[in-house]
């Protein structure tokens, strides 16, 4: 359960702390999904202290959804994560079959 890879810019990263404050989320959960491999965190630099792009902060923003609204615990959130990302590769697939058959 990752998120796609894209290459970005040094300036484009945020640490853990701003990545909390833009999601609404503790940072301590924030490194859990990262241990649990929903999110994708960019390790850069000199230092292993975990960073962000923009793509994992829209993620983020979306397991704070689910989160706070939704009142979903981690676990569950890790499941419906996948479940998303299941979806948008089937989503995906079906355009490229679709294309093909034109």
């Amino acid at each position: 359960m990752s998120t796609p890879s894209n290459t970005t810019d040094d300036d484009d990263l945020v640490d853990l702390e701003t990545a909390a404050r833009l999601c609404g989320l503790p940072a301590e959960m924030i490194l859990e999904f990262s241990r649990t491999r929903v999110i994708s965190v960019v390790r850069g630099g000199d230092s292993a202290a975990p960073t962000f792009d923009t793509v994992c902060l829209h993620r983020l923003r979306q397991i704070e959804t689910l989160h706070h609204e939704w009142s979903m615990a981690p676990r569950s959130i890790g499941f419906v994560m996948d479940l998303f990302d299941r979806l948008e590769a089937a989503e995906r697939e079906l355009r490229v079959l679709r294309e093909r058959l034109r």
